[in-house]
């Protein structure tokens, strides 16, 4: 599998500077890929737990499903997927939709490499591509899309307001975007709420710039210029079903053979903040939408 993915290193791979929120993002999601492109299907999102599901593979392409729903995605969308982690959703979205064509973006060259092998073993690679890159600065011409989704990636983006100013020129007029984001519920009250909100948001590199609660993340999509903005809360169909798959024993034992103890236990670390300041109140997950005029 390693030699695999390093047989993509070609010219468009970009190496980050040392202090950069994109090599720092980088760094937290790359360990591992190699053993982990397989595992849950490539899939890398929390999953929509909703009807009964209690299968990740399952919640996974339910949330998945559910975003592109939101937007009305179809066979004659062309789709651009910012922060596609390793290309398990647009392959998902490729067969199951057919979409015109799907180009997917994200910051770290390993999930890059790994998607590209994905597509091409999917035989989509015609109309499924992607690319190394960061959400703020796209490199697409103006209007080059219909649909946008961008899965728990914009949280990390520095910033989400720069993002969404991106996002917004490389849409095509009536075009639309969905969100799968993180929102702040409340202001924390206590010592032990400001430490664990920021313990979480160190952990998982969030700038502080993105700590939005509802109302300032819509008028940030709004100020890009976006409208009919919608956003759903779901963080109780998301969040623990999430957190609870991730201490099945048998999930516990594919992980520490795929990243190993550290990098394993650090990522259950943060797993858990998640879901404590979301049970506290403090931290919702957020289903959103919008249009380009």
């Amino acid at each position: 599998m390693l030699a695999e993915v390093e047989s993509f290193a070609a010219t468009d791979r970009r190496f980050w500077p040392r202090s950069s929120q994109e090599r720092a993002v980088e760094r937290f999601y790359e360990p591992g890929v190699e053993r982990y492109a397989d595992y849950h299907g490539g899939m890398l999102n929390f999953g929509l737990w909703r009807d009964g599901v209690d299968d990740y593979r399952k919640a996974s392409e339910n949330l998945v499903r559910t975003v592109a729903r939101s937007i009305a995605l179809a066979a004659t969308s062309r789709l651009l997927d910012v922060a596609c982690g390793m290309g398990a959703q647009d392959v998902f979205l490729a067969r199951e939709l057919g979409c015109r064509s799907i180009d997917g973006i994200d910051v770290t060259w390993k999930h890059v490499a790994t998607a590209r092998r994905r597509a091409r073993d999917a035989r989509v690679e015609e109309r499924v591509r992607f690319h190394h890159g960061t959400a703020v600065d796209l490199p697409f011409d103006g209007e080059s899309f219909t649909h946008i989704i961008c899965i728990e990636g914009a949280e990390h983006f520095d910033t989400r307001q720069r993002f969404l100013h991106e996002a917004f020129r490389v849409l095509a007029a009536g075009g639309r975007i969905a969100l799968t984001d993180f929102s702040m519920k409340r202001a924390p009250r206590t010592a032990f709420e400001r430490v664990l909100a920021e313990l979480g948001r160190r952990g998982w590199h969030v700038p502080r710039a993105n700590l939005d609660a509802a109302d300032g993340l819509r008028r940030k999509i709004e100020s890009a210029g976006f409208r009919n903005v919608r956003i759903e809360e779901a963080g109780a169909d998301v969040i623990p079903g999430y957190y609870a798959e991730g201490r099945k024993p048998e999930n516990l034992q594919a992980l520490y053979q795929i990243r190993g103890f550290c990098i394993t236990r650090a990522s259950l670390w943060i797993d858990a903040l998640v879901y404590h300041l979301h049970r506290l109140g403090l931290l919702e997950y957020v289903f959103v939408s919008a249009e380009k005029p």
